[in-house]
This record gives structure tokens, C-alpha cells and sequence, in this order.
């Protein structure tokens, strides 16, 4: 290419609405008109870094001028240029000492097997049943148990966060010796256990999967294969493709299954709303709430003073507690699981 074009009708939107966006918006469009459309064959962050501008920037940039993202403003140059633009060259370079000198891989590809990942993964789960098989047994249970052990606490934490939303009895094990004893020595048959289990494989989390499987506990499995050792105790297996391009097991369909699960139990869980209800307005009334408020919303707080915690005779307004005179609504069960009313807090043993 022998060098910039004379300007078109889309370089001239990007022109007029970079004026609008402000000075990060206009760097970047000197950036893009400096070679345009030569420019558009470079990796999106380096024309962010040559601008001193971020992604939100760009994107802003974009949608002034009407146009989804770099890729179909690659699209409108070359049909209005008549020229032919290369992709970017989407490419990192692996600094590992035990992988090839200097070895390179497409970040795309990277892109494409978390896609998979994803694909396959909720594909496969909806095809055999486990989710639903495990959902279901999440309902049925008298109390839930969560554990996961090295990067799966995180996994572990989510679950937990999910299911107490809208369903009591939830319990997070931390992954160390006497809290899961503690666990074990409270544990009940009509209890459910979820652990996630993948490489390299915790023996902790195996056996407390055994202690709860001989307790005669159901045990649900997020792991990735059905050979891994935790298969052997479970009751239901969700098996998650971790596939990476990077030497550290995919979190992507892990988290999209737990959260699925999750989602399928609220939805089978009566008062899973009126549950909601109550925490949103617990949380209201302890102000965890209001960065996401408009001015005027916040004005109007600050104005009436943040409100006291109500004693048991009040109690929150549109849920169903003492002192409200308003009925709780009864959650619906769009996903087809039986429902399960919330149960009495077991007798004392």
C-alpha cells in the first residue's frame, strides 16, 4: 500500500463523531486517519496504546459513528477502498521456560476453544440430564454443602453466593481439616454435598465426597472427566470440558455450569423470590446498595437519612415479614423441577 487514501464517507463519520466524544476520541481518530485504511490491519490495543486511549474509548468512538466494532469498520473501508485488509495478527507470545523458544499462538484460537468449551459443555449437561438430575436433588436436600479445595474455593464461592440467594441451609467448607470434620460430624443423610475436583486432583475434597457418600448424602460432581477420583462417591457427575490453550485448566465452563445449577434451583425453589425480596431490602437498609443510583435517587436518600433496621415488629416493607400487613408472593417453577417448599429448621438431634 502506497499510502493513505483520500478521505471517505466513513472516515469522515468516525471525523465528526470523535469531535463529539472528546480528546481520547479524537487521538484515536488521528491514529486511524494517520494510514487509514492501512491502519485497521493493526491489533486493536495497538491503536489504543499509540492513542493513550482505553476500550471504552474506542468503543465509545464506535458507536458515535454507528458502526458495531473494529471488525465491520475493517468491512465498510474495504468495500468503499477496494483493497483487500489482513485481519490483525492476534498473537501473545509465551514466555514459559518449559515451552518452546519464543513460542507463539493465535489469541483467536485461544478465543475459540473457551467458546468450545462453553458449547460443548452446556450441550452435553442439557443432553444427558445431570443438570436437571442435580438440581432437583439440591431441592430435596436438608442442607447443602459446597466445598472445593485450591482453585476450586473460588468455583466453591460462587455456587454458595448463587444458592443462598434464594434458598437456605447453604454452607461453604473451607478447604482445611477442621472445618471439613465439623462438616462431616453435622452432616445428615438427607444432605447434599456439591465439590468441584479437577486436576491436579484434591485429596481433601475426595475424601470428604467419600465421608458424605458413606453418610448416605448425595454428592454432586463438577469435575472433568468421569475417571477423576471423585466419580466414585459421587451421585451426580457434571462433566465440565476445561480444555486450555494456557498451561492452567479453563474456569469458563466451570463457572457457566455452577451458575446454571444454581439457576435451575432457584427456579424449582419456593420462596426462592420472597427470599430475594428480603435480603434486597436488608441490604438496602444496611447501605450496601446505591453506588448505581441516579443523583436524584441518592439526593433523595440523603435527604431522608439512612433508614434504621427494623425490629421484628416492623418489618420490611413487600415481604411478607410480621408487622407489614403485605401476603409474600409464591415463586413460580418455569424449569419444570418439582418444588419444594421451604422446609422447618431440623429438630435438634
Amino acid at each position: 500500500m502506497t499510502g493513505p487514501l483520500a478521505p471517505t464517507p466513513t472516515l469522515e463519520l468516525l471525523r465528526a463523531a470523535a469531535v463529539l466524544c472528546g480528546p481520547a476520541a479524537q487521538r484515536l481518530f488521528e491514529v486511524l486517519a494517520e494510514d487509514y485504511p492501512a491502519s485497521l490491519e493493526r491489533r486493536p490495543g495497538q491503536l489504543l496504546r499509540a492513542a493513550d486511549a482505553s476500550a471504552a474509548d474506542l468503543d465509545g468512538l464506535l458507536a458515535a459513528a454507528g458502526v458495531a466494532s473494529t471488525d465491520d469498520l475493517r468491512l465498510l473501508a474495504a468495500r468503499e477502498s477496494g483493497l483487500r485488509l489482513a485481519e490483525p495478527d492476534l498473537r501473545f507470545t509465551s514466555r514459559d521456560p518449559e515451552s518452546e523458544p519464543r513460542e507463539r499462538s493465535a489469541l483467536r484460537r485461544m478465543i475459540t476453544a473457551e467458546e468450545g468449551n462453553l458449547r460443548r459443555t452446556l450441550a452435553d449437561l442439557q443432553a444427558n440430564g445431570a443438570l436437571e438430575l442435580a438440581a432437583a436433588a439440591l431441592l430435596r436436600a436438608r442442607r447443602r454443602w459446597v466445598l472445593g479445595d485450591l482453585k476450586s474455593a473460588g468455583y466453591a464461592s460462587l455456587l454458595t453466593s448463587d444458592l443462598t440467594s434464594s434458598m437456605r441451609d447453604v454452607f461453604l467448607v473451607q478447604p482445611a481439616t477442621g472445618a471439613t470434620v465439623n462438616a462431616i460430624s453435622d452432616a445428615h443423610a438427607d444432605d447434599v454435598l456439591v465439590v468441584f475436583s479437577f486436576r491436579n486432583y484434591s485429596r481433601l475434597t475426595v475424601d470428604v465426597a467419600r465421608e458424605f457418600h458413606a453418610l448416605g448424602a448425595s454428592v454432586i460432581a463438577l469435575t472433568d472427566s468421569y475417571t477423576s477420583p471423585v466419580c466414585s462417591f459421587a451421585t451426580h457427575v457434571l462433566a465440565v470440558d476445561t480444555r486450555s490453550e494456557s498451561p492452567h485448566h479453563s474456569p469458563t465452563a466451570v463457572a457457566a455450569a455452577a451458575h446454571v445449577l444454581a439457576a435451575l434451583a432457584a427456579a424449582g425453589a419456593k420462596g426462592a423470590a420472597r427470599r430475594s425480596r428480603r435480603r434486597a431490602e436488608l441490604f438496602r437498609s444496611l447501605g450496601s446498595y446505591g453506588l448505581g443510583q441516579t443523583p436524584s435517587v441518592a439526593a433523595a436518600g440523603e435527604a431522608e437519612g439512612a433508614p434504621d433496621l427494623p425490629g421484628p415488629a416492623a418489618g420490611l416493607p413487600g415481604t411478607g415479614l410480621p408487622g407489614t400487613g403485605l401476603p409474600a408472593a409464591r415463586a413460580t417453577d418455569p424449569s419444570g423441577l418439582p418444588s419444594v417448599p421451604e422446609e422447618e429448621p431440623p429438630p435438634a438431634r
